[in-house]
């Protein structure tokens, strides 16, 4: 196996390992989604109980 070789792999896998992270973009997406409503929620209580 010459340094060619090796390049080649190192090429191959690591545009394999990019392309098969496509899934957490948008798995990312919903959580920060349902992050931002859970927090808005909660807040809206905090006022909610402040102003009773």
């Amino acid at each position: 196996m010459g340094v060619e070789d090796l390049k080649l792999y190192l090429l191959n896998a690591s545009s394999f390992a990019l392309a098969s992270l496509n899934w957490i973009e948008p798995a990312l997406e919903i959580l920060l989604l349902a992050l931002t409503i859970g927090y808005t929620i909660h807040k809206w209580l905090l006022i909610h109980k402040k102003n009773k």
